[in-house]
């Protein structure tokens, strides 16, 4: 397998990510499968092969192509100043979330970790972003506020938007590990083989312009919507 490309963190940046893209900071994301536990309820996931290819499908035509790369532009508008900017990224993101739950589950996981980066880092593009949410200006989605911070705390771009997919999608994994459920040793080896994949992301989604925003996740889609329904539910989404 080839081996993904180092990219330029340096020490204080990468121990910020070390904090922030982990199930160690107070986002609730263990809380969220995005349609993942209705899939393991109707058979389309049962193991490691079946969830490593859902998840994989989720990064690539999911995350990548509108978190991806919302958190890329909020990035590069907290570097610029353009902080009216990020009242677009926030609107356009929230019509790509056509689900209830997977809408509702980016703006609690982004307000949660607005809070908690404002109270931990106190830096400033991140107070100003939340001053545009509490205003109403501004969503408060978890993409833009990771892409926000990111540049707040001296982080790459590229890195930001790798750590942002790699975050996402093991903690995807680890909620649906606990459903199907699975081993940790399984866990850990669909995670280490999404790493090339996780990078290739993360530089496709540099390439992708506001206009160009979508998703392409018609199952997950489906399984969202039926997840309000379904009789035993161990997750909010």
């Amino acid at each position: 397998m080839e081996r993904p490309t180092a990219i330029a963190t340096d020490a204080s940046a990468l121990l910020y990510l070390l904090q922030t893209a982990t199930s160690f900071f107070p986002t609730g994301a263990f809380a969220h499968s995005y349609g993942f536990e209705t899939l393991s309820q109707d058979g389309t996931i049962v193991d490691a092969a079946t969830l490593q290819r859902q998840a994989l499908l989720w990064l690539r035509h999911g995350m990548a192509s509108a978190d991806g790369a919302v958190c890329a532009m909020a990035w590069a508008a907290t570097r610029d100043g353009r902080d009216a900017d990020l009242e677009a990224l926030d609107d356009t993101l929230n019509a790509l979330r056509i689900t209830r739950e997977t809408r509702e589950a980016s703006l609690s996981t982004g307000r949660a970790f607005i809070r908690a980066g404002v109270d931990a880092f106190a830096e400033p593009g991140l107070r100003r972003y939340e001053s545009a949410v509490a205003a109403g200006v501004c969503l408060g989605h978890y993409a833009t506020a990771f892409g926000v911070a990111g540049h707040d705390a001296g982080v790459p771009q590229l890195d930001t938007i790798a750590a942002l997919l790699h975050s996402g999608l093991t903690s995807l994994i680890g909620v649906a590990a606990r459903i199907i459920p699975l081993g940790q040793i399984a866990v850990q080896k669909i995670v280490a083989e999404a790493r090339v994949e996780v990078l290739e992301c993360a530089r496709r989604a540099l390439t992708i312009e506001l206009d160009d925003l979508g998703t392409s996740t018609a199952l997950l889609d489906v399984a969202s919507m039926a997840h309000e329904r379904i009789y035993t539910r161990l997750c909010i989404s």
